[in-house]
């Protein structure tokens, strides 16, 4: 039923979604306690270098580009799609289900894009044509589906603060087909069933930035850490109270909740402003009910109790979104990442809250209480309270 609707929503918004290649997105607007002797922890300061010289790869004769991005190398076709039209210039950032890259469009003057690719389970791929990599690609080109779809679905509710779809591309899945090393180095490739000739890849508008949790530690973010740190309460939390609001799409009442939130799947652009970047993670709501497909996509540390508690997922609502926004806001705040405890509960270090701004400490807390029925109800509340948050 979830998916019959889904696919009626993108249906109806497929003008819009043409349109949007060539119309530009809306733009939007623009605590530690003094004194304290606490320091964020070291962060990356910028990303690796994204320099890189395509090789021809005479196996497939394409030009072929590898980016190392934490000790991990990516390859990709040098460039993607019909005629080449999407070329690699370099890596934004990878997810635990995603790689961004930078890239241009070669048909409008190599105008700056986005191409995310799927990121697939390494450990699978290990083993010589492993069957259990079949259930992982279609677990995975699910999930793809589905991010295009929220993308979608945000253009249609005009939800600004987030990237705009602007084309979906197929091509070869170089970092499905490998090479990849077993457990005694030798290499091979994965080619069963030819999965890897027809890999998706969502092409997205261009975003210049970071991931906020590669700049905490940047001049751009720290020299106004309280102020960048509350333009994420106003717009993140802006943006996703929009997808937690109903609406009634062939009688059924939809919503979304988008379960994931963090710095890793934020980007700090150089105008400083917020923009989610990972929309693959939404739970859908029908009826004032969460939907088994795509629920409880939460990352430890920052996902709520109702996750792992034993929760009925159709109970899940957008009280867990208040909740990694207040785990999203303590480290942004402190430097410091919260931790998932041995039952796999998230946690904050309650030394380090400690040296928060009280004003910025309360709402914190409130945020992120075990109870959903004690946090801020909604967004909005949480935005509400957030006005008076100092920012010295």
């Amino acid at each position: 039923m979830l998916a019959k609707l889904l696919k009626n929503l993108v249906k109806s918004v497929a003008v819009l979604a043409t349109e949007a290649t060539t119309s530009p997105r809306p733009q939007q607007p623009a605590a530690l306690r003094p004194g304290s002797s606490f320091s964020p922890a070291s962060t990356s300061d910028m990303p690796e270098s994204a320099a890189f010289t395509p090789r021809l790869d005479p196996q497939l004769n394409r030009n072929v580009v590898e980016i190392t991005r934490d000790g991990v190398t990516y390859r990709i076709p040098a460039r993607l799609g019909a005629e080449g039209r999407y070329e690699i210039t370099g890596i934004l950032s990878v997810g635990g289900f995603g790689v961004i890259y930078q890239g241009c469009d070669r048909r409008l003057f190599h105008k700056k894009v986005l191409i995310k690719a799927i990121r697939y389970r390494r450990r699978h791929l290990s083993v010589p044509n492993n069957h259990a990599v079949l259930a992982d690609i279609a677990e995975q080109r699910q999930r793809f589906q589905h991010e295009r779809k929220m993308l979608l679905a945000g253009y249609r509710r005009g939800i600004a603060g987030m990237p705009l779809l602007l084309d979906v591309v197929t091509d070869f899945g170089l970092d499905l087909r490998g090479p990849h090393q077993d457990m005694a180095g030798n290499s091979h490739y994965y080619e069963l069933d030819e999965q890897w000739r027809t890999e998706p890849y969502l092409v997205l508008s261009y975003i210049d930035g970071q991931p906020m949790s590669k700049v905490l530690n940047q001049t751009q973010f720290n020299h106004n850490r309280l102020g960048n740190t509350k333009q994420v309460i106003l717009q993140i939390g802006r943006m996703l109270k929009e997808f937690h609001q109903e609406e009634i799409i062939n009688g059924k009442a939809i919503s979304f909740v988008y379960q994931d939130l963090k710095p890793d799947n934020i980007i700090f652009s150089r105008e400083k402003q917020p923009i989610l970047i990972d929309c693959g993670g939404f739970a859908v709501r029908v009826n004032g009910e969460t939907g088994v497909e795509f629920a409880r996509t939460g990352t430890p540390g920052y996902q709520p109790p109702e996750f792992i508690n034993g929760t009925p997922i159709e109970r899940i609502d957008g009280r867990a979104d208040v909740f990694s926004l207040g785990m999203t806001i303590y480290h942004l705040l402190s430097g410091v990442a919260p931790k998932a405890d041995a039952q796999g509960y998230s946690i904050v270090d309650p030394a380090v809250m400690q040296q928060l701004q009280q004003p910025w400490r309360e709402w914190i807390e409130q945020a992120i209480q075990p109870n959903p029925h004690q946090r801020f109800a909604t967004l909005d509340q949480a935005i509400d309270v957030s006005h008076k948050l100092p920012l010295k």
